[in-house]
């Protein structure tokens, strides 16, 4: 329908689509309650699926923490233990972003995972902190009591929580 002219029903003026503009939508298939909504649009718009990315981290250290490898061993373990949904519920390298740059301090990177990757983690498992626990490790989760060790992301804990999201990816190197 692109240059199809069509009168906006409010002002009653013309409007057309025109060829040099393009217009992208994005979409979070991790949201169930959009399903049907996702069914409709998929039935009408051309889709590009955008998996998360690790690339724009390789390379970047914060404090020994190979960001790449640390968000590629956390989006293998959301697969491994969320079944069928986790390839969906994957962490994208934006969350490791700060001002369009990944994040460099490891005050940064305890804010990220205090503020926006464990309570997203907690809302993927469903208050099952079993599987809290083996996606994070149990450094950061007390399955038995069903709490995250808060405590982790004070500053002066910063040496725990380095050893804390080393150890949740014991395969990731630090050299």
């Amino acid at each position: 329908k692109r240059g199809r002219e069509v009168h906006l029903p409010l002002s009653g003026r013309p409007f057309a689509v025109p060829p040099n503009v393009a217009v992208i939508g994005t979409m979070n298939t991790a949201d169930r309650s959009i399903a049907l909504l996702d069914t409709a649009l998929r039935r009408r718009f051309g889709f590009i699926e955008l998996m998360p990315e690790s690339e724009p981290l390789r390379g970047v250290m914060v404090e020994g923490i190979p960001l790449a490898a640390w968000l590629d061993a956390l989006n293998r373990k959301i697969v491994a233990k969320r079944g069928a949904d986790g390839r969906n519920l994957q962490i994208g390298h934006a969350y490791l972003l700060e001002g369009g740059r990944p994040v460099s301090t490891l005050a940064g990177l305890a804010r990220i995972m205090r503020d926006d990757i464990v309570p997203l983690l907690q809302e993927y498992c469903y208050e099952d902190y079993r599987m809290l626990a083996d996606i994070l490790g149990r450094d950061f989760v007390d399955a038995e009591r069903q709490r995250i060790h808060v405590e982790l992301f004070a500053e002066e804990n910063r040496d725990a929580l380095r050893q804390a999201l080393l150890a949740m990816a014991p395969e990731i190197t630090t050299s």
